[in-house]
C-alpha cells in the first residue's frame, strides 16, 4: 500500500508539475508576444504619422 501510495504521490506530483510549467510557458510567451506585437505596431504607427 505505501509503495502504491507513493508511486501515485509521484506521479501525481509530476504530472501537476508539467502541467503547470506548459501552462505558465504557454502564458508568458503569448503575453510576450502580444506585448512586443503591440510596441511593434504603436513603434510602427508613431513614426509613421510623425513623418
Amino acid at each position: 500500500v505505501t509503495t502504491h501510495a507513493n508511486t501515485h504521490e509521484t506521479t501525481h506530483a509530476t504530472t501537476h508539475a508539467t502541467t503547470h510549467e506548459t501552462t505558465h510557458a504557454t502564458t508568458h510567451e503569448t503575453t510576450h508576444a502580444t506585448t512586443h506585437a503591440n510596441t511593434h505596431e504603436t513603434t510602427h504607427a508613431t513614426t509613421h504619422e510623425t513623418i
